[in-house]
């Protein structure tokens, strides 16, 4: 292995005889291994080249290594950092991880702890990379819709302004907001999701979440009041300037804005750069890509056999409605992939795995046990609000009453799960 594909790691310790040790542990390992004496000399060393692991002394005689830390960590957020300390205190080790350091070594050093402590920081790097590298890639496909949208997307990510993101459950927002990180001014800091749940009330809270980072906030129209105004407040504010604000919703907010269900100025605030990620069946020429992709994808991840899908079957997923749009697709391409024990997939193995389709499941009244706890929930829900509905004749208020839920909430249950109570 030439000195070039070896892990970079950086050891900073002001005492010669433990750089030494640890250069020489290492290098018997297989690493390439730089040493510095001090801060500056750190700086310099992380100037010139980025390491895949920083081994890091907290006590030194130009600078603490939590500030070291914290100074990196600010400049690189994905860097790796081991924190080693001879007298260190439980109150270091707990601000050194809160700061994102990996490990804590106490000194005098073990060397199985040492390459144990290595070898992990580096493995989970490695799967950062990877994992960071798969949910970031473009778009799929070489539709008109597609082709635009990665248009839309590679001019709009740089903007400071929020970014709005409309489309059908599973047409995959959440990927495409990854995209937009990737190509946005924060690409190199975290990508923070929160949710109608997750979302903190306290104005200290978010601005420490947001700050110098991406952040999505998914399903934004189940966002409660007080949530709302907060967001608003922020806004209006300028206390979310330094970030990337990006939002999702199923379907567009001017119903919910009408119904007073969605503040009107907050609306405003976040409708400015405004995307909408087509359903499956507007792009249904990309499946053979999306196929391809989706197929390359399981079998390296998961080391699965590959498995050649006919024209024929390829056909058939073309002529599919896909209620459940990209989502569904990658989900039948991995149960195909997982069941299947042919090397070609066919038109009868593709009719196979659509039934039960989703729509059939979303249509029945029984839950499907092998589903994640998640989709199951959701289920239930569809069962049991469509029951309360049909007892009420349709009417959301008195439905409302017998769940026990405000009418607000069961509005927003009713928009997420797609219920129309009107047709119930």
């Amino acid at each position: 292995m030439s000195t070039q594909d070896k892990p970079y790691i950086l050891v900073v310790d002001d005492e010669p005889a433990i750089r030494e040790l640890i250069q020489d542990i290492l290098e018997d390992e297989g690493y390439h291994v730089t040493t510095a004496e001090n801060g500056d000399s750190a700086r310099q060393c992380l100037a010139h080249k980025l390491p895949q692991l920083i081994l890091l002394d907290i006590w030194m005689p130009d600078i603490d290594g939590i500030s070291l830390l914290r100074e990196f960590k600010r400049q690189e957020p994905n860097l790796a950092v081991v924190m080693m300390s001879g007298h260190g205190t439980i109150e270091s080790a707990v601000e050194a991880t809160r700061l994102g350091a990996g490990d804590f070594i106490e000194k005098p050093l073990s060397t199985a702890k040492l390459l144990r402590s290595v070898e992990t920081a580096i493995a989970n790097q490695q799967k950062l990379a990877a994992s960071k590298q798969q949910r970031t890639k473009e778009p799929v496909g070489k539709s008109a819709e597609t082709v635009l949208l990665r248009k839309q997307a590679q001019r709009v990510a740089k903007h400071e302004m929020p970014i709005l993101l409309l489309g059908e459950s599973g047409t995959g927002k959440r990927c495409f907001a990854h995209y937009l990180h990737s190509l946005g001014p924060y690409s190199e800091s975290k990508f923070i999701e929160l949710t109608a749940e997750s979302f903190p009330l306290d104005s200290l809270k978010l601005l420490s979440l947001t700050e110098n980072n991406c952040v999505y906030i998914s399903k934004i129209g189940q966002l409660n009041e007080k949530a709302q105004a907060l967001l608003l407040h922020m806004l209006e504010n300028d206390r979310l300037n330094q970030c990337q604000l990006i939002f999702s919703n199923h379907q567009n907010l001017d119903k919910s804005v009408v119904n007073g269900l969605f503040n009107e100025t907050l609306f405003y605030k976040i409708n400015s750069i405004t995307l909408t990620l087509p359903k499956l069946t507007d792009h249904i020429e990309d499946i053979p890509e999306l196929v391809h992709h989706f197929v390359d994808q399981y079998t390296s991840e998961n080391q699965l056999p590959y498995r050649h899908f006919t024209v024929a079957a390829q056909n058939r997923l073309r002529n599919y409605p896909w209620p459940g749009n990209v989502v569904e697709l990658q989900n039948i391409i991995q149960r195909l992939l997982v069941l299947s024990e042919n090397e070609e997939i066919d038109e009868g193995d593709i009719d196979k795995a659509l039934i039960p389709s989703k729509q059939d499941q979303k249509n029945s009244n029984t839950i499907n046990y092998e589903l994640p706890l998640r989709e199951a929930r959701e289920q239930f829900e569809r069962i049991y609000l469509l029951y309360k509905l049909q007892q009420t004749a349709g009417n959301v208020g008195k439905a409302a009453k017998l769940a026990g839920m405000e009418r607000t909430h069961l509005y927003r249950k009713l928009r997420s799960l797609d219920i129309d109570a009107k047709q119930s």
